[in-house]
């Protein structure tokens, strides 16, 4: 027992300086960085704002310079004399246009679409921003509980090597048996295949990380067992479906696209409206065309010039049609995602409830099955129990301690992804369970 318990110091040990390394919070503002799809995410979103700018356009004056120069070269017979004229000469034209659009409803409608296309850039980056805090929070905490069970598998593999051997000097006194020896490297072999299990878990667990951070890591220190998640805050599932309603960026995303189908409808039918566009030019050119040689000529004009469709080969009403289509079909996939995210609410607010009786059942049965090893070891010196009697009760002990940490987890992880599924979950809600972890870390 000596030896399981130095070897769980070093454990310890080498995780609290990784702890000091990267918190929780570092890990994640390390992956606002450097995660690739985070950064994905952080493009889209700027070229989502450029949308509004690029509308405006539509609506501001469009100014132009034309400049054109050519060299003719020719000859000119003038009829009946036969005489014969070389005809080589500069054409030089430069003109500047302004074009200032003064009723252009489509262009006007697609304005106010830009307001909302930048809108909804913004709830995506939103929901992109909780999809991250959930991802690095979750890797965190399974790496976190990768390594408390590969410590736990250590301790285990510990125990039965030792209870191994101290069959083998019960048989070798006379006191054991062959079935001792037997039963106890059976579960000796098991524990051994589950270590296996655990550190590959840890190592794909760390990866994950990595891949998110792009730094090195290893190491984790493990929070002890003995505190008490506190209750869901508000402990109301209406509650939490009401800001769910309210704040879920999904949900605010896809009202977005929504309200942008709408004004497509009204940018279509504008297909059959009247344009009218204020146009102004200054012009100049020399030697315009043969009619015009060796002369200059400079204009300048301002005028208004209207538009107006008169047919399109029902173009406008096909593409006004479909824009109706598309808007019903929003308004489905709205009423799709509402049912999903809330649905999704209650998984996890019902998950958050049950990790907290969860952890309190587990806490019990660990410290009921500490009192049945000791108990059953007790027993065993007096010959009521047997061999297979205490490597039961040291298996269930082990277990009930795996689940407990698995329980512990399972809530943090559980809180995080209810607040960001309701679209309220923020970087300080990461740091709160990176205090609560620091806070339970062994000092």
């Amino acid at each position: 027992m000596g030896r399981i318990a130095a070897g769980l110091a070093c454990v310890f040990m080498a995780g609290s300086s990784w702890a000091q390394a990267w918190s929780l919070l570092d890990v994640y503002q390390s992956a606002r960085q450097n995660d690739p799809a985070f950064r994905v995410a952080r493009y889209q979103r700027d070229a989502g704002r450029q949308s509004t700018a690029i509308a405006r356009a539509g609506l501001l004056p469009n100014v132009s310079i034309t400049a054109f120069r050519a060299r003719n070269e020719g000859d000119r017979v003038l009829i009946g004399s036969g005489i014969k004229q070389p005809l080589d000469y500069n054409v030089v034209q430069d003109a500047i246009t302004l074009r200032q659009p003064l009723i252009n409803y489509e262009s006007f409608v697609k304005y106010q679409q830009a307001g909302i296309q930048v809108a909804h850039s913004e709830a995506i980056f939103s929901a992109k921003e909780s999809e991250l805090a959930v991802r690095v929070t979750t890797a965190y905490l399974e790496a976190l509980l990768a390594t408390e069970k590969l410590t736990l598998s250590d301790a285990e593999v510990a125990t039965f090597e030792e209870q191994y051997r101290m069959a083998q000097r019960r048989m070798a006194s006379g006191e054991g048996t062959l079935t001792e020896i037997a039963e106890t490297e059976s579960r000796l072999r098991i524990a051994e295949a589950e270590r296996v299990g655990a550190r590959d878990a840890l190592t794909i667990a760390v990866r994950v990380l990595e891949d998110m951070t792009g730094e090195s890591m290893s190491g984790f220190s493990i929070p002890p067992s003995d505190s008490i998640p506190a209750s869901i805050q508000p402990d109301d599932l209406d509650a939490w479906i009401s800001i769910a309603q309210e704040h879920s960026p999904i949900i605010s995303s896809q009202r977005r696209l929504l309200e942008s189908a709408r004004m497509d409808v009204n940018r279509n039918r504008a297909g059959h409206l009247p344009r009218l566009d204020l146009v102004a030019s200054i012009t100049h050119s020399e030697n315009d065309s043969v009619a015009l040689l060796n002369q200059k000529i400079s204009n300048r004009s301002i005028g208004v010039q209207l538009t107006v469709p008169l047919f399109t080969g029902w173009g406008v009403m096909a593409q006004t049609d479909q824009a109706i289509a598309n808007r019903e079909r929003l308004s489905a996939e709205l009423d799709a995602t509402v049912n999903e995210v809330l649905v999704e609410v209650r998984r996890q607010f019902l998950n958050s409830r049950t990790s907290i009786t969860k952890v309190s059942a587990y806490r019990k049965a660990v410290e009921a099955s500490l009192t049945a090893v000791e108990g059953t070891r007790k027993a065993m010196a007096a010959g009521i129990r047997t061999n297979a009697n205490l490597l039961d009760a040291q298996r269930e002990m082990f277990s009930a301690k795996k689940d407990l940490a698995q329980a512990r987890y399972e809530f943090l992880g559980s809180q995080i992804r209810l607040k960001a599924v309701a679209g309220i979950l923020s970087e300080n809600d990461v740091a709160d369970v990176d205090r609560v972890l620091v806070s339970e870390a062994p000092k």
